[in-house]
């Protein structure tokens, strides 16, 4: 394995002086720096980018921690879609981009900054965090620049990137009263989830400006998961057959919603019409294709890269960015 040592025997120079080329300190004159590069592109030399941050003091590694991964959450491509756009970004300014996993439990037992410091995490962006997760307190004081995935939070060293959910649910709402639906359940995700805070007041609201009451029990609680959503658009449904629409906080939950509605003998969108909220690949190849809400996660990987940079170079970026969404009208939804 070729090391600094075999640049710096090559040049007739010091291991100190390759080094300090190496990392990009401005006490070595370019022709010197010129130099060693030349010699270690060729002799083959491969930087060790972990050794690298230890001697300049700081990391070029972007970190996004994802929390309480599902066993089926793989089918919403979500994951993917930003570390993909995070990955973009990453590669055009010689970054790298590392995930990592947690739970609340895991949380109990480790502070954020010890986290991120045994992993060497320069910056982080976090997704599917919980407003009642032991991190979020912590990350309102932290010293780590942090990009937070649809969770608005002030603090000084944190950022936010999201869609506006609260307005996408009440388009999507008035997408349901404007096809003349006034019995409209919802089958929205964690109650502790800032997601679904949001898109509750959205679809609330919506009601609430054209005139329509919203009975008890008309909102059910899934989770995000999809044996709970068939379970919960059975319940619901059942008790509630005046319901001629459903509202879900998630195209997986939808999708799930769509089984159970079939399982009940009944038809979409003849006798029950329904809208997701993601736009995940699988919702335009359903039977009837999925009317949603699109917003584009490969942008956001990408946005929250952008932001998490800049507050890493200590150069000025916006508390919070809110990307568009869009309503994907498809064959779930019917006029009555």
């Amino acid at each position: 394995m070729v090391t600094i040592k075999d640049i710096a025997k090559r040049a007739g120079i010091s291991i100190t002086t390759v080094s300090r080329a190496l990392n990009n300190y401005d006490d070595v004159n370019e022709a010197t720096r010129e130099r060693i590069f030349n010699i270690a592109k060729e002799i083959g030399y491969i930087p060790n980018r972990a050794a690298q941050s230890l001697v300049m003091k700081k990391s070029n590694r972007l970190g996004i921690i994802l929390t309480e991964l599902e066993r089926n959450g793989g089918k919403d491509n979500i994951v993917y879609r930003l570390l993909s756009g995070m990955y973009s970004y990453a590669e055009t300014v010689n970054y790298e981009v590392a995930l990592y996993t947690s739970s609340s439990a895991h949380q109990r037992e480790k502070s954020f900054v010890q986290f991120c410091n045994e992993h060497n995490i320069g910056g982080a962006v976090v997704a599917g965090i919980r407003t009642d997760d032991p991190y979020v307190k912590e990350l309102l004081n932290s010293e780590l620049p942090c990009v937070l995935i649809d969770l608005e939070k002030e603090g000084r060293n944190i950022s936010s990137v999201s869609i506006d959910n609260k307005q996408a649910a009440k388009e999507a709402t008035i997408y349901l009263i404007d096809h003349n639906h006034k019995h409209i359940g919802m089958i929205n995700g964690r109650k502790a989830a800032a997601v679904s805070i949001e898109r509750y007041k959205g679809y609330k609201e919506a009601l609430d400006d054209k005139g329509i009451v919203l009975p008890e029990n008309y909102v059910v609680y899934a989770d995000f998961m999809e044996d709970m959503a068939y379970d919960m658009a059975k319940e619901l449904l059942g008790r509630h057959p005046e319901i001629t629409a459903l509202f879900c906080a998630s195209d997986l939950m939808a999708l799930s919603a769509m089984k159970a509605i079939k399982d009940m003998n009944l038809s979409i969108p003849e006798d029950i019409s329904i809208i997701g909220f993601d736009n995940i690949p699988l919702s335009e190849y359903s039977t009837p294709a999925l009317t949603t809400v699109n917003q584009d996660f490969y942008l956001m990987g990408e946005a929250a890269a952008i932001q998490l940079l800049k507050m890493m170079q200590n150069e000025v970026a916006k508390k919070h960015i809110y990307l568009e969404h869009k309503i994907l009208a498809r064959d779930s939804v019917r006029m009555i």
